[in-house]
């Protein structure tokens, strides 16, 4: 049972608890699911059908089974690919799928969407990025984590480096306001409105024998019986877990987003803003996506000029899964690098180390850096789906935490300067050339000897090529 964790009685004081393993992430999602009562609330922008998915799918049926009202709000980007399931799924009488900013053709065919993007003047290009798992309005986990197998390590390709938390007590009100606000917006349609619902709802039992056969199959693995055994689990069910206390806000981008009109103030962007969470001391910027602009330069700079540390932690180009948006980053280097802002490259090679903690998955999988944080002078802490680019802050809608916690801002300041350390990231630095500090160089550690290089590490040269010529394109306010 899910219970609202007293912390420091009588102040509007709410838990937390960082979530940066993988295999924890999945298994809190499951332990909401299977704790929760009455409503599990969830609204993401990616949900795959794959292992880790079909477990997910599992657990939320058996809970709509036991009466629980499962609502699952999606955006409509990726839901083609299993949109029979989907629809099978919204027949249950407990459990309704709601689409945000619906394509009006479905099958995904490259095409209409196509046609779509131009005829609609690139409202579909406006997302839904929002990431939430809430159970009773008790509890809720929110981050950078979508759901599917290269979140939670269960991809022998790529493998996300991460980060969640998990809330609870008056903070999980006010995401569950966020939740209720986009569910009834006029940006989103009942999946039960596309053709097709009648015949697919007759799918739903065989849909449920292939779920249940499934999740049997993944908890008799080694993966599977190892999300029943992890302490955090435990401490969840036998209630030690240690939550930190602490005041939070959550900063959230209104539905309205969709139409382009909402006003700065209303923005995730304006929000932090308007907390005053200026550094004075130290910044340290998690981002995978990391193309900050000239306002984000500027700003960033000006830090710098009032004697702050900044410190950027982003994918090398060899670690992105987007190098389009590794060519828009790479323009702003040199100019930050001058102001005397440090930045980090995350390797592609995930850390085998057995030291603790660890902040890369082990397994042959490639890491990618996909956590987005910033942490204030190690006093305030901001975790969410909010990357430092142009997309998350004007296009998509955005979704996080800002939370007033030495005690977590050091575990997360922890977490990166681990991943920045020399045998984990690339530090970028200038380069003299003919007197002028014009060229980047890159230094790692490889195998215990230091390697320092003048290109983009571990690309080729046909790469490189590309990102320069991906550089010149007019595209930036759509990374």
């Amino acid at each position: 049972k899910l219970a609202y964790v007293p912390v420091k009685t009588g102040t509007a004081h709410s838990g937390f608890l960082l979530v940066d393993s993988p295999l924890d992430a999945l298994s809190a999602r499951l332990w909401l699911a299977e704790k929760a009562e009455k409503t599990l609330d969830i609204q993401y922008y990616i949900f795959r059908a794959d292992n880790t998915g079909k477990l997910v799918i599992s657990a939320l049926l058996a809970a709509a089974d036991r009466g629980v009202r499962v609502r699952v709000l999606l955006d409509d980007i990726y839901t083609t690919e299993h949109e029979t399931s989907m629809l099978a799924l919204d027949s249950h009488p407990n459990i309704e799928i709601r689409l945000y900013n619906a394509f009006e053709f479905r099958g995904g065919s490259p095409v209409t969407r196509l046609y779509e993007f131009f005829s609609k003047d690139g409202k579909p290009n406006r997302r839904m990025h929002n990431k939430l798992f809430a159970a009773d309005n008790q509890m809720a986990i929110t981050g950078g984590r979508n759901i599917g197998d290269e979140y939670f390590q269960a991809n022998t390709e790529l493998s996300f480096v991460d980060l969640d938390v998990l809330a609870s007590g008056p903070i999980v009100g006010e995401l569950s306001d966020s939740f209720d606000r986009y569910w009834n917006s006029e940006a989103v349609v009942p999946a039960r409105a596309i053709p097709g619902f009648n015949k697919a709802r007759m799918q739903l039992p065989a849909l449920r024998e292939r779920l249940h056969s499934h999740a049997q199959n993944l908890i008799n693995t080694e993966y599977g019986q190892s999300l029943s055994r992890l302490p955090l689990r435990v401490n969840l069910n036998s209630g030690t877990a240690s939550w930190i206390g602490a005041q939070g806000h959550v900063v959230v981008d209104p539905p309205e987003k969709l139409e382009g009109d909402s006003h700065i103030s209303d923005t995730l962007v304006g929000q932090m803003f308007g907390l005053k969470l200026n550094p004075r001391r130290d910044l340290l910027l998690i981002s995978p996506y990391f193309v900050p602009g000239n306002m984000g330069t500027q700003w960033l700079q000006y830090l710098r000029s009032q004697g702050v540390r900044v410190r950027i932690l982003t994918n090398s180009l060899a670690a992105n899964d987007v190098p389009l948006v590794h060519a828009g980053y790479a323009r702003y280097r040199i100019p930050l690098l001058k102001s005397g802002a440090e930045i980090h490259e995350l390797k592609p090679v995930p850390n085998r180390a057995t030291s603790k903690p660890k902040t890369l998955p082990s397994g042959s999988s490639r890491a990618s850096l996909h956590a987005k944080s910033l942490v204030f002078d190690r006093e305030s802490v901001f975790i969410g789906s909010f990357n430092f680019d142009p997309r998350s802050a004007l296009l998509n809608t955005e979704l996080g935490l800002v939370i007033h916690s030495p005690e977590l801002a050091q575990q997360v300041a922890l977490l990166a300067e681990i991943a920045m350390q020399p045998v984990n990231s690339y530090t970028v630095s200038l380069r003299n050339l003919e007197g002028e500090q014009t060229g980047l160089t890159w230094t790692g550690l490889n195998q215990g000897a230091q390697r320092v290089l003048d290109s983009e590490p571990e690309s080729t040269a046909w790469q490189r090529f590309m990102l320069k010529l991906l550089s010149i394109l007019p595209i930036e306010e759509n990374l």
